[in-house]
């Protein structure tokens, strides 16, 4: 499959599942329980429509934005997220490469599958550092050292993960979370990876293997693991790290101003796209009590169900600085690898384009919530 067959979101999906083993496409595509709150995600964004404006031009808009101070040319951030390096040979360096190339940022999780160290030198200043730490402080003192002397100038600490949500798509292809492909259940899934030749192929030129140390290619390949961060651990990981501290999994907006207290940049709305406490808020109904509440204090990033342009525009106009996608840009992995990846940030950024161009706004800047309304109502509610 050619990258360039990617024309949105959806198709990169598609193309994913056809690429991947099925435990490996349900680990990216799935969520916890019903997947109500992946789902509520989605549709949140029905909920909230756009209100043009006409004849005020027709000039190319314009898309860059700065977050803590780094200038981007596209208001997407490509979030953290787990098992990279089994959606593609590329991995986490040709994801990081595809979102410099696109003028804006990414972030390696510590579950990703590559070292933060092999990942940086692909994208100076443009690559943020997600971390996990199951072993407390004691764990996360020589991973920070190991960050800093990346040059990783931004931290991200996610804090929505005191245990793991129950992947149940996972627990039927017969893998317990945090979910792990070693050389245990290997001969389980072995149908659904033979099913899928060519990336079997791929993986094996690319060298990663499954070894009798139950790793792959000489490392832990798990999803997430589960990192019970507390308010004092946030405290103290702002003491500890002298760039910008990011707290990613608020959707309430004390949590948000709890985050600010502490010494936050910025803050995260996000729900772990469904994957972690199902029935829990969907995070664009929940941005912007979030905005109220810490926005004058810290910036405002957003992450969940965006799929489209108009997914962006609307998450702006609600006060987010910034969006973050993550199961998109995994699918354009799997589908194309670096070039799949290239190809969903180049199809948001022509629908955010257009989406502006139509609705008559200059700049992602100039979005705010008068160019929306709730979704059936135009001027209030109609006269009965």
């Amino acid at each position: 499959m050619r990258a360039k067959q990617i024309t949105n979101v959806a198709d990169a999906r598609r193309f994913a599942r056809r690429a991947l083993p099925r435990v490996v496409f349900d680990y990216i595509d799935g969520a916890a329980d019903d997947e109500r709150t992946m789902h509520a995600n989605e549709s949140a964004f029905d909920d909230v429509a756009l209100v043009p404006r006409m004849a005020v031009g027709g000039e190319t808009p314009d898309l860059t934005t700065s977050v803590l101070g780094t200038s981007l040319s596209l208001p997407v951030l490509l979030a953290p997220c787990g098992l990279v390096r089994l959606m593609h040979p590329d991995g986490a360096v040709g994801v990081a490469r595809a979102a410099a190339h696109a003028g804006t940022v990414s972030v390696l999780s510590t579950v990703a599958g590559s070292p933060v160290d092999e990942v940086a030198p692909a994208a100076p200043g443009l690559l943020w550092f997600q971390l996990y730490a199951p072993g407390g402080r004691r764990g996360a003192e020589p991973l920070l050292a190991k960050v800093a002397e990346a040059g990783v100038e931004v931290l991200v600490v996610t804090v929505d993960t005191p245990a793991l949500g129950n992947r149940e798509r996972d627990r039927r292809n017969g893998v317990a979370s945090p979910l792990r492909i070693d050389a245990r259940n290997a001969a389980r899934l072995g149908p659904q990876i033979l099913a899928r030749p060519g990336w079997v192929y791929a993986m094996a030129r690319s060298g990663i293997r499954f070894s009798p140390a139950h790793s792959v290619d000489g490392f832990s390949m798990l999803s997430m693991a589960s990192s019970p961060f507390r308010w004092d651990d946030i405290a103290w990981l702002r003491e500890q790290w002298p760039g910008k501290l990011v707290v990613k999994g608020v959707v309430a907006a004390a949590d948000a101003a709890a985050a600010a207290e502490r010494g936050a940049d910025a803050v995260v709305v996000s729900n772990h796209g469904g994957r972690q406490l199902d029935g829990s808020v969907a995070t664009l109904h929940a941005l912007p009590a979030v905005v109220a509440a810490v926005g004058t204090r810290v910036e405002v990033l957003f992450d969940g169900g965006i799929r489209r342009g108009t997914h962006v525009a609307k998450a702006l106009a609600l006060g987010a600085t910034a969006v973050m996608i993550g199961r998109p840009y995994l699918w354009g992995l799997a589908a194309g690898g670096e070039a799949g990846v290239a190809q969903v940030l180049a199809s948001l950024r022509r629908e955010l384009a257009q989406t502006l161009l139509l609705a008559g706004c200059p700049s992602v800047g100039d979005l705010d919530r008068s160019w929306i309304t709730p979704a059936g109502f135009v001027g209030g509610l109609p006269e009965t």
